[in-house]
């Protein structure tokens, strides 16, 4: 069944419904029969007023808006060349991916119709839209510290720089490694799981084929990562580029505990207008998906985001997530190009403080922790 069309809607008063208070002033991308089905009040000009005329949002409505674009179902340039485009040089990667970011910085109307970019928390308002409610009483949000080690060097800075400005203010993060495309150095991965850090499964190969390959070839993909997992206690995965379908989820139940792979709001990459629309966790058959709600370093430094602007928005998007009672969970990668040194690092550095001088707002978690 085709889904109704997204109109803009901004939040003028919630009326009842106080578990969703902290969406009043903000605009979101809404079913556009949503008001007329739900007895809202609109002015022309789209601001919503819930009155005690107005019903509740179905339940129905939540997973539809989630999933509306939570799945890269079809395969981009990257998976479809004759050979894995992980041969071109990371440094030209960069270029080519800064090229095309910078090009279309400002056309984000158009790779980010839905969801909205930076941040997008409809589906979360929804939820809190579906029954009148009080919240319970403001407790500290976890805060998910997460890498992407897409290859030794990122693995050599991981230990080598970033464990312990992580460890100076009381954080651990979780780490995927991609495990089957370079020679992993099991000693450095036991000295990240020996401090306290977790460690998950970036994949295959970094390919970006696993997705979008027959089931058989998938499932075969899948299962050679396992004596890495096993090794290594690895609960969670995260698929390489972000780049996930309902099949590929489907298949990881049973391997794994949790799932990483789907932004809030994935922007321009990998594909145009991708995300989930929450920073919740929620169950995608037997696995629990915890979205990655926050911009991540690449896509940030690819758009031409300075290293004291991308720090900021981290800080505005983590305020956001928190008074909304998400997960603020940040991906960024240990390479040099990417968060491993320089400015970059160093913004990486002003985040955690600003997290860790905030102890009645934020907390620091890990993965293995969201069931607790």
């Amino acid at each position: 069944m085709a889904l109704a069309s997204l109109a803009a809607f901004r939040i003028a008063s919630v009326g009842a419904y106080n578990d969703a208070a902290w969406a009043e002033g903000l605009t979101f991308k809404l079913p556009s029969d949503m008001p007329a089905r739900l007895r809202w009040d609109v002015t022309s000009a789209g601001d919503v007023s819930i009155g005690r005329e107005a019903l509740s949002v179905q339940p129905a409505d939540i997973p539809k808006q989630r999933e509306r674009a939570a799945f890269t179902e079809h395969a981009p340039v990257s998976a479809r060349l004759p050979v894995s485009y992980q041969r071109v040089p990371g440094g030209l990667r960069a270029i080519i991916g800064s090229a095309i970011g910078r090009w279309h910085r400002r056309r984000s109307d158009q790779w980010a119709a839905f969801p909205i970019w930076p941040l997008d928390l409809s589906a979360d308002l929804l939820f809190d839209l579906s029954l009148p409610t009080n919240p319970p009483p403001a407790a500290p949000v976890r805060v998910l510290l997460t890498h992407d080690i897409d290859s030794p060097e990122g693995l050599e800075n991981l230990v080598g720089r970033f464990l312990d400005v992580e460890e100076s203010v009381g954080a651990r993060s979780t780490n995927y490694i991609v495990p089957c495309a370079w020679p992993i150095d099991d000693g450095l991965v036991s000295e990240v799981i020996a401090r306290g850090h977790e460690v998950g499964v970036h994949g295959y190969d970094h390919s970006n084929r696993t997705p979008f390959v027959e089931a058989e070839e998938r499932r075969r993909r899948l299962d050679a990562a396992q004596p890495f997992a096993k090794r290594h206690g690895a609960l969670t995965y995260r698929a390489p580029s972000l780049l996930r379908t309902r099949a590929l989820l489907h298949d990881l139940g049973g391997r794994y505990v949790y799932d990483s792979s789907i932004p809030t709001s994935g922007g321009l990459f990998p594909v145009p207008n991708n995300g989930c629309a929450s920073a919740r966790p929620f169950a995608v058959g037997e696995i629990l998906e915890v979205p990655l709600s926050m911009p991540r370093d690449g896509s940030l430094r690819f758009l031409g985001y300075t290293p004291d602007e991308i720090v900021q928005l981290w800080i505005d998007c983590a305020d956001l997530i928190a008074r909304s009672r998400g997960i603020v969970v940040l991906l960024t990668h240990c390479e040099r190009r990417f968060s491993g040194d320089g400015p970059m690092f160093d913004a990486y550095c002003r985040f955690l403080k600003y997290v860790a001088e905030r102890p009645e707002r934020f907390t620091f978690g890990r993965m293995s922790q969201i069931r607790a």
